[in-house]
């Protein structure tokens, strides 16, 4: 265990970027027996449909998201005809806790003038961040240092390397449980957070984490989604596929990684469902050395559209090999996998005419200009990034529901303040928790490669479904 920040008031953004690390590189070493272990040990439907629409959840959003600088396409929300999956659940089910109150066991002492935060990560083995992501955690430190300090308390962050496996990353979590930290974020591989998500919620922990299976938060009332669910993402992408890329008449294939059942399998039924043909179904390996045989079966198959569910480091490589063998789909994907400026800037016109999901607007749009702000004002030099602009969105989602406790902070007031978050601004998807609902995000925004530019261009705003 290594305490980061003694001393140092808010040195916790260092978790944000840790965050954003995991983002840009989805996939390490994945011990894949383990893996079906964890799938076994859940219901038999880990794919359902049963968490799907009840209630609206696409209005257009106050507060922050109805201010975007004038741009159609930032911030927008809609409640379309055929919105995905959108609505809190009447009961616990599969979209968040199975009780309204905060569970018993859960410490209702009010903490001292430091909040411990824990966060696991997996920092063996994970490609690494630009280097201009150092410029943006110490702009984001001064600013929460000098502006937005949170009620009078200082932070302690506790990191926990949990190497992108399930053994080691359940070490990691028991580690922080006995670290007394307030909290703990977790942005990793589903099966360590699928794990950990039990182990917390025994120990009274609350845990927020990168949205995975929602089956995950099946009597999991401790467990938030701080990004949208692989469920929601897959059928989200899959229905813009069929209604915006004409995918009812042209022959689709799917490349996923090993530990990514659930988006292959939501996906592919959405797309069947709409009258698509998959003719593909492709497994790969992270950071898999060759992807040719891939490739080929893809080129056999006739795909003219491919979704690439996979970390950024094997976007690059598939698409580069690709286009080196005259095979040039187009490649979709979902949010948090490979829709980085980074990427574009080492696959260039090999992701060209790419679309991608997203949970927050684009770096170049107005929606950004609160963060370049400080940015310039606390780094005049940095040049901000979408990498940056993922950490202010974290920055901000935390800090909101950390200042919504007031002066009476504890494990179970953090709880309850998170049962009531809606996290709403024009840069970052709207996260809103109720207590039996904790899936979060249910709108995404759609990005478009620019492999000349080697730039994300943003060409919807945040909806509920297309």
């Amino acid at each position: 265990m290594k305490g980061l920040g003694q001393g140092k008031p808010l040195r916790w953004v260092i978790l944000i970027a840790a965050l954003a690390l995991a983002m840009a590189a989805c996939g390490t070493r994945v011990d894949k027996q383990a893996f079906y272990d964890a799938l076994a040990e859940q219901q038999q439907t880990i794919i359902t449909e049963g968490s799907a629409g009840s209630s609206p959840d696409g209005t257009t959003a106050s507060g922050g998201s109805s201010s975007n600088g004038g741009s159609q396409v930032l911030g927008t929300r809609s409640t379309a005809p055929g919105s995905v999956d959108t609505d809190p659940p009447s009961g616990g089910g599969a979209s968040g806790g199975s009780a309204a109150a905060i569970p018993s066991h859960v410490s209702r002492a009010v903490i001292g003038d430091t909040i411990t935060v824990g966060f696991h990560v997996p920092i063996t083995g994970a490609a690494p961040l630009p280097l201009a992501w150092t410029d943006t955690l110490a702009a984001v430190e001064e600013w929460l240092n000098k502006e937005a300090r949170i009620n009078g308390r200082g932070v302690r962050f506790v990191l926990e390397d949990d190497g992108y496996d399930p053994a080691k990353g359940l070490a990691a979590c028991r580690k922080l449980a006995d670290s007394n930290v307030l909290f703990v974020i977790g942005h990793t591989m589903p099966t360590v957070q699928e794990r950990c998500s039990r182990f917390f919620n025994d120990r009274g922990i609350p845990y927020l984490i990168r949205g995975i299976p929602e089956s995950t938060l099946q009597g999991a009332p401790l467990t938030w989604f701080g990004t949208a669910s692989d469920d929601f993402q897959a059928r989200a992408l899959a229905q813009y596929v069929l209604k915006r890329m004409g995918g009812a008449t042209k022959k689709v294939a799917i490349v996923t990684e090993n530990d990514q059942p659930v988006s292959k399998e939501v996906f592919a039924r959405t797309i069947r469902a709409g009258g698509g043909d998959v003719v593909a179904i492709e497994n790969s390996v992270p950071r898999q050395p060759d992807f040719g045989p891939i490739i080929s079966k893809l080129r056999q198959a006739g795909a003219e559209i491919v979704f690439l569910n996979i970390a950024p480091v094997d976007a690059i490589k598939i698409a580069v090999q690709s286009q080196g063998e005259g095979f040039h789909p187009t490649w979709v994907g979902e949010g948090t996998h490979w829709n980085y400026n980074l990427t574009l800037e080492s696959a260039g016109k090999a992701l060209d005419g790419a679309v991608a999901l997203s949970n927050w607007a684009s770096i170049d749009s107005p929606a950004a200009n609160g963060f370049k702000a400080v940015l310039k004002k606390y780094r005049p030099n940095a040049v901000p990034d979408d990498v940056g602009l993922v950490i202010w969105g974290w920055t901000n989602l935390v800090r909101t529901a950390l200042l919504d406790t007031g002066k009476d902070l504890s494990r179970a007031s953090f709880a309850a303040a998170l049962n009531r978050l809606d996290f709403d601004q024009p840069y970052w998807h709207r996260v809103r928790f109720t207590p039996t609902d904790h899936r979060g995000a249910r709108a995404v925004a759609v990005f478009r490669a620019d492999g000349t530019a080697k730039r994300w261009r943003q060409i919807e705003g945040f909806s509920a479904g297309f």
